[in-house]
């Protein structure tokens, strides 16, 4: 027995787009970064209400938990939005750009000691030269590898997303 439910099928639209668990995994990976970010302990939203309380001109020498926070909120919303969304490919396209910036932000950050490029910072490497540096903050820090996993793992969802729709 056929039916023409198309609430049963595997395209998440009803013009055959991309199948509907890719389109949950991307969704599911998109919350899971932004919650990453988010809720990071060190670069979180609780660390930017601590400096908005302190002194907000900190965020000038560190602006790490603004962006967190920012970029965290504008995967969420992307989310939110794209769902009923007639045309998703835009939607796509700025989460791939957004995890773009995450993993080539990561890699500035720790290549030029810790945003060295910023005013009134320092650089700091850790005695280390700039790949051993990050390779140690990736093996180290649970936090930041899984967000790069994440990262990656959503930059190539997103993209079969964008290539199938």
């Amino acid at each position: 027995m056929t039916t023409s439910d198309s609430s049963s099928g595997w395209s998440a639209n009803d013009s055959g787009g991309p199948p509907r668990a890719l389109s949950y995994a991307g969704a599911g990976l998109a919350v899971l970064v932004a919650l990453l970010h988010l809720l990071h302990p060190s670069h979180g939203m609780l660390d930017l209400f601590d400096a908005l309380n302190r002194n907000w001109r900190i965020i000038v020498y560190d602006p790490r938990s603004a962006a967190f926070v920012a970029s965290g909120t504008a995967l969420l919303v992307g989310v939110a939005l794209s769902r009923n969304a007639p045309n998703r490919r835009p939607y796509y396209l700025a989460g791939m750009l957004l995890t773009v910036v995450y993993i080539v932000g990561y890699f500035a950050w720790h290549f030029t000691g810790h945003g060295g490029f910023l005013p009134g910072r320092e650089p700091l490497l850790h005695g280390l030269s700039p790949v051993e540096n990050i390779v140690s903050h990736l093996t180290t820090d649970i936090w930041a590898a899984a967000s790069k996993a994440a990262e990656l793992a959503l930059f190539a969802v997103l993209s079969a997303l964008y290539a199938r729709s």
